[in-house]
This record gives C-alpha cells, sequence and structure tokens, in this order.
C-alpha cells in the first residue's frame, strides 16, 4: 500500500510540474503575440524609435497620442478591464473614422506608449503635450468624449487631475 501512494503522489507532482510548465509557456506565447502586435501596429503607423529621443515624443500620428492619454487617465483609477479595452476600441472606431483592426491597432499602440512613460501622469503630461503638436486644441472634446466613454464619469482624484492637466496642456498651444 505505501508503495501504491508514492505512486500516485509521484504522479501527481508530475502532473501538477506539466500543468505548471504549459501555463508557463501559454503565458510566454501570449507575451510573444502582444509584442508582435505592438509591433505590427508600430510599423503600420509609421512609427520609428529615435536616437535619444523618448517614444512618446516620436509619434507622428495624433490618434495614438490620444489613444495613450486615454489608456493612462483610466489606468489611473486601477488596470483597464476588457470591456474598457472593448470600449476604447469601439470609440477609436468612431472618433478616428477608421475600420475595427485598424481601431485595435490604435488602442494596441496607445497602450504600449502609456507603457513607454513610465507613470501614468507621465504617460498623460508627455502625451498631452505632443498631441498639442499634433492636433492642437481641437482635439480635446473628442478626448475628453472618450476619456469619459471608457473611464466613466466619476472619476477619482487623479484622473481628474489628469483632465486638468489635459485640458491645460491642449490649449495652452
Amino acid at each position: 500500500m505505501p508503495f501504491l501512494v508514492m505512486i500516485l503522489g509521484a504522479l501527481a507532482a508530475a502532473g501538477v510540474w506539466y500543468w505548471r510548465i504549459n501555463n508557463a509557456r501559454d503565458a510566454i506565447g501570449d507575451i510573444a503575440d502582444m509584442a508582435n502586435d505592438v509591433r505590427l501596429a508600430a510599423r503600420r503607423f509609421g512609427f520609428r524609435r529615435r536616437n535619444n529621443v523618448h517614444p512618446a515624443d516620436s509619434i507622428d500620428d495624433a490618434r495614438l497620442a490620444g489613444a495613450g492619454i486615454v489608456v493612462a487617465v483610466a489606468e489611473l483609477q486601477g488596470p483597464l478591464t476588457q470591456e474598457q479595452i472593448d470600449t476604447l476600441i469601439i470609440q477609436a472606431q468612431s472618433k478616428f473614422d477608421t475600420d475595427q483592426q485598424e481601431a485595435r491597432e490604435i488602442v494596441t499602440f496607445g497602450r504600449w506608449i502609456a507603457q513607454q512613460c513610465g507613470t501614468k501622469d507621465e504617460a498623460v503630461r508627455r502625451l498631452s503635450k505632443r498631441l498639442r503638436g499634433l492636433a492642437g486644441a481641437s482635439a480635446l472634446p473628442d478626448l475628453e468624449a472618450m476619456i469619459e466613454a471608457v473611464a466613466g464619469s466619476n472619476l477619482d482624484e487623479r484622473a481628474e487631475d489628469a483632465v486638468g492637466t489635459i485640458r491645460r496642456l491642449l490649449s495652452a498651444g
């Protein structure tokens, strides 16, 4: 009997290790897919990383900066949910007059560029300045509508401060 328990224990341990290895492989695959999505989106929008220039300052498409700002403001209230990502894709499709695939790529790149800024507050500041240079104050109404749709109308204090920063920076140019 102890021999049978030992064999069952060894099989259970092997099963657990097999399960953990499969989960790790799936996670690595998901990360590789996400990195590939960002790379393809960057190529589609003509993004080129420049030496000694922050990636956010290299953006030449106002839609990418706008998506990054919306992501940063929404993430000030917590990690993005799948529902918020889907809402942002729909908003990007509507506001940027694009198809679903391109809207998805805009959102994917926006999430990546917001992450490259370090903090969410820094992403809002840096991307707002870049958006001002690309689209000016005319981008503010659509941007505010997208933020409200994705982050909600009851923003916490940090998100409200971020929206104030956006208004100030986009109106200053």
